[in-house]
């Protein structure tokens, strides 16, 4: 799967904005560390890892799924909260790294709009507690994929 989207902000980034993303990434580690009985040198929900497993989301959606034999709505569940990750980094950065990483969000929140379909959050709420509940009514949580894939 490709990440292209992700590969084209990486290259724009100063050493200043590797700096921050450095630094949110620590706080990321640190608590992914946390409670483990090893330590991680990296963490899985890196800053740009988080931009990449959105796009290779919203690329699966535009190739229809063909590549995938299922995919669980249960994986589908952890790609949004994993939108909630990028949310929550870009509330993190200084305006100058936001403006630059959410003009990459904004393009692929785009693409997966195309692919998605707002329904209130009703095929969602199914898997979800805090959907069916009301308590999750970001966005991305209320759209629903206009092809479900294999498995779902």
């Amino acid at each position: 799967m490709s990440a292209d989207e992700t590969d084209r902000l990486v290259r724009t980034l100063t050493v200043e904005d590797r700096e921050v993303i450095a630094l949110l990434d620590l706080q990321v580690l640190a608590r992914e560390n946390a409670g483990r009985t090893f330590r991680a040198d990296d963490p899985t929900y890196s800053v740009l890892n988080c931009l990449r497993f959105w796009e290779i989301l919203i690329s699966r959606m535009e190739d229809g799924w063909s590549r995938q034999d299922y995919y669980m709505v249960y994986g589908y569940l952890n790609d949004l909260d994993v939108r909630g990750a990028v949310e929550a980094f870009l509330d993190a950065m200084p305006s100058s790294l936001r403006a630059k990483v959410g003009r990459c969000v904004e393009r692929l929140d785009a693409r997966f709009r195309a692919v998605t379909r707002e329904d209130g959050g009703a095929e969602l709420s199914q898997y979800w507690r805090p959907l069916a509940e009301g308590n999750e009514v970001r966005w991305w949580w209320t759209r629903c994929p206009t092809e479900l894939p294999p498995g779902w």
